[in-house]
């Protein structure tokens, strides 16, 4: 009798936990069903009208013209030696040294403009990729801010597309293709983007 007794008493407790552990278990299941918070950010627009990108593109617009200038000195002093040489006759000391001149000259041309494109590129890849991540950061603070879970990227696809290869890419690259109006937080990004520039 008495094993009895406490048999039921152990089936009694066991019961006891597996409710327990099942409205637990519920509990739980209902908490990560709750809908995410979603927002969306069109990354182009923020590049587009970034006071922060455009102060840099205005630096960088200054360096250009002064490359240019100074490849443009370079290009005309290899044209003045050209022409001196057409009135020497070919051969002679003086075409022979100017014909030395005008090919160190075209070698020291055609390495400059080689280091100054590869300069360029390392400078626009370099601020493309700080600029990024700042912008992933303000991104975070604002989504935060605005208890957010998700923010997704919505680009605008610009009809009609430049040639078909860029549409498609624009097509194919475009994951959001409708939100509501107040999703968007695009303008609180660039405001917290330029505010530290």
């Amino acid at each position: 009798m008495k094993s009895s007794n406490f048999v039921m008493a152990l089936l009694f407790v066991a019961a006891l936990v597996f409710a327990l552990g099942y409205n637990h278990g519920n509990a739980n299941a209902r908490i990560t069903v709750v809908p995410a918070k979603v927002g969306v950010v069109n990354v182009n627009s923020i590049l587009q009208n970034s006071k922060k990108h455009k102060t840099w593109q205005e630096k960088m617009g200054v360096e250009e013209s002064q490359i240019q200038a100074e490849m443009d000195k370079l290009k005309s002093e290899l044209e003045f030696i050209n022409k001196d040489m057409a009135t020497l006759k070919k051969g002679s000391p003086e075409h022979i040294k100017l014909l030395r001149e005008v090919a160190e000259k075209d070698g020291i041309y055609q390495a400059k403009q080689q280091y100054y494109e590869q300069e360029m590129t390392m400078k626009v890849k370099a601020w493309t990729e700080s600029l990024y991540q700042d912008i992933q950061t303000k991104i975070a603070e604002v989504a935060k801010a605005n208890g957010l879970d998700v923010v997704l990227g919505a680009e605008d696809v610009e009809l009609p597309g430049a040639n078909m290869r860029e549409l498609l890419l624009d097509i194919k690259t475009n994951k959001v293709l409708y939100h509501a109006e107040g999703l968007d937080i695009t303008t609180e990004v660039l405001a917290a983007l330029d505010a530290g520039s």
